[in-house]
């Protein structure tokens, strides 16, 4: 697998999409140079300040479009990045760096299945894989996605997923609520609980991205199962 060196691109904020009070998705056209060519589960760098200060952003968009990108933002934390980004108007241009990181589908036959395991914003790179797998490579293996969050007031983007469920019989999507009103009728607790309730399959490729407690409680659980450390992949958000 051959990771393009980063480089200096500029681009105009084009759309944003307010999913609830915690997490908006932004697009972004390039402008300079006007293609991005980055495998899916990457990121960019953005100049969030003047001085020079950077953030990292997942790319959470398929690399088949490359003349614009996605990004997914918690809003909550209410950094420098986020006040950047939430301050922008439509047609602002920033400026990035990119692609950036390793946090990708390797070529690795020997997972014969891919699971991905993800809590809040840690989405961002697995629906970029997914779409990737799934819809331009067309890939058959068995995947499945747990994603975990905590209130149903958090949740967006599962009609899609569970679309892309609908039309591809590989791929199954759970969804998880640690905090969950009465009337939720799939998974409850740690997304690590949903985990552990399913059958794993066997030579499955691991996908984690998000808070650093799922990260270590996932990586116990795969330890405890035996599973290879090449085959666990995984990037924190915090």
């Amino acid at each position: 697998m051959e990771f393009q060196p980063p480089q200096k691109y500029t681009a105009k904020l084009q759309d944003k999409i307010v999913h609830n009070d915690k997490f908006i998705q932004l697009h972004f056209e390039l402008s300079e140079p006007h293609r991005l060519s980055f495998l899916a589960g990457q990121y960019v760098s953005i100049k969030v300040a003047d001085r020079g200060d950077r953030r990292p952003y997942s790319i959470c968009s398929a690399p088949v479009v490359d003349h614009s990108f996605e990004l997914l933002v918690d809003v909550t934390p209410h950094g420098v990045g986020i006040e950047y980004l939430l301050g922008l108007d439509f047609g602002a241009e920033i400026e990035l760096l990119g692609p950036m990181g390793r946090f990708v589908v390797p070529d690795m036959p020997s997972e014969q299945a891919l699971q991905f395991v993800a809590t809040g914003s840690g989405i961002a790179p697995m629906r970029s894989m997914l779409l990737d797998q799934l819809q331009t490579k067309k890939d058959t293996r068995p995947m499945t996605l747990y994603w975990g969050l905590r209130h149903e007031e958090d949740t967006f983007w599962l009609l899609e997923f569970e679309e892309l469920a609908h039309n591809f019989s590989n791929f199954s999507f759970h969804p998880v609520l640690s905090k969950p009103k009465e009337a939720w009728s799939l998974c409850r607790g740690r997304v690590t609980d949903c985990v552990k309730t399913h059958q794993q399959p066997e030579q499955a490729g691991y996908y984690l991205c998000g808070n650093s407690a799922m990260l270590e409680d996932m990586i116990n659980i795969l330890k405890d199962q035996k599973v290879p450390e090449e085959h666990v992949h995984h990037e924190s958000f915090f």
